[in-house]
């Protein structure tokens, strides 16, 4: 089964007809199709994880605060922005006090 991008990469997989953006074909696999050409405010975020290898694209999948999933094109400099702020609130204790 291969992996269907939906129109609005922001919606949750259950909102939505079609596939989430970053969705699992086979058990343990999560691939990108296409990636998310918005802006993307860093403050709805709250991680983000690569997809296998074994994808046709490499890509950057966001998680929103709403768990809603993005892809991302790891060139884009955005999105190197975006992760660097997620890594930097990971370090943060001040970031574990505001999720509290």
């Amino acid at each position: 089964m291969m992996p269907v991008q939906p129109a609005d990469p922001w919606r949750r997989p259950s909102q939505h007809p079609k596939a989430p953006p970053a969705r699992a074909g086979n058990v343990g696999r999560e691939c990108c199709l296409q990636f998310y050409k918005g802006s993307i405010p860093q403050k709805v975020l709250v991680g983000w994880y690569q997809t296998s290898d074994d994808c046709p694209n490499k890509a950057i999948v966001l998680v929103t605060r709403s768990g809603r999933t993005i892809c991302a094109n790891p060139k884009d400099k955005t999105v190197k922005k975006a992760m660097k702020y997620l890594q930097k609130q990971k370090k943060s204790p001040a970031s574990a006090l505001q999720e509290s």
